[in-house]
């Protein structure tokens, strides 16, 4: 199967401003460690029986500078599982917009991740058997009797599902400040005996909310995030900033007004 060219998508990551393409989302495509975590997707399907697939678009235009846009994973799911909301002239005016003040320069730095996220859009080979039935979670899924799945990846990752807090990225990335900001004041902690454990807190919410943090269900996201906020307050640096009326913290609210995500409920 036919891949974009790797111009193309040096074009596309100078466009999306390493940002999602999605409304309001602020989700990087790749990290400042060089990490991709946004995905290459395809407006028209690049293979019959994915959404929006048009058998009359040649090879060429499937991989097509038009043709593709930048998004987060949750978003890329998001608009695969849900055609008829997200449909061909939907995503085109998104693409456009969020490309609208872009860069056509493209730093050495940039041009980098820009080959990366090319290698990472090509890392998974799945193999299927001719016999059986296997579906996987999305339209125009593959199936087969047998899936293997062939990375230059060390680990595959599993992404939190719909329904917990590291699907929803306005929670995510703030229950990740809130845990963040624990870790920093409480590792200022003077007369510490033992070294500090940036892992600790994770381990903590594993015990208390019997999941990893990303996938506690979203309904304990208030419960979540009060535990971490009165873990803060605790600390030596937490009390003092108390007591001298500095803020701890932000707001739930606060944070997504200051991050562009607006107000949530």
């Amino acid at each position: 199967m036919s891949e974009p060219t790797l111009p193309t998508i040096k074009r596309l990551f100078a466009f999306s401003g390493n940002r999602c393409a999605f409304p309001e989302c602020q989700s990087p495509i790749v990290e400042v460690s060089g990490t991709p975590t946004g995905i290459i997707c395809h407006i028209k399907a690049r293979s019959p029986g994915g959404p929006r697939y048009d058998s009359k678009q040649t090879p060429e235009l499937r991989n097509s500078f038009e043709n593709l846009i930048l998004l987060c994973a949750r978003h890329s799911k998001l608009i695969d599982s849900e055609p008829k909301r997200f449909t061909v002239e939907y995503l085109t005016a998104r693409k456009s917009e969020h490309e609208r003040n872009g860069s056509i320069e493209l730093s050495r730095a940039d041009a980098i991740k820009a080959e990366t996220l090319l290698k990472d859009y090509r890392a998974i080979y799945i193999n299927i058997t001719a016999s059986g039935h296997v579906m996987m979670n999305s339209p125009g899924a593959v199936q087969g009797q047998t899936v293997n799945i062939k990375t230059t990846k060390h680990k595959v990752q599993v992404l939190p599902a719909d329904g917990t807090i590291g699907f929803d990225v306005p929670r995510r990335n703030y229950v990740k400040h809130l845990i963040d900001r624990y870790n920093e004041f409480a590792s200022k902690q003077p007369n510490r005996r033992t070294p500090f454990s940036f892992a600790a807190i994770y381990a903590l919410i594993k015990k208390q909310f019997g999941a990893d943090w990303e996938r506690v269900p979203l309904n304990q996201f208030d419960r979540l995030a009060e535990t971490l906020q009165v873990k803060i307050g605790k600390t030596r640096l937490g009390s003092i900033n108390r007591g001298k009326g500095i803020p701890n913290y932000s707001s739930f609210d606060d944070y997504c007004v200051k991050y562009g995500f607006g107000q949530h409920p």
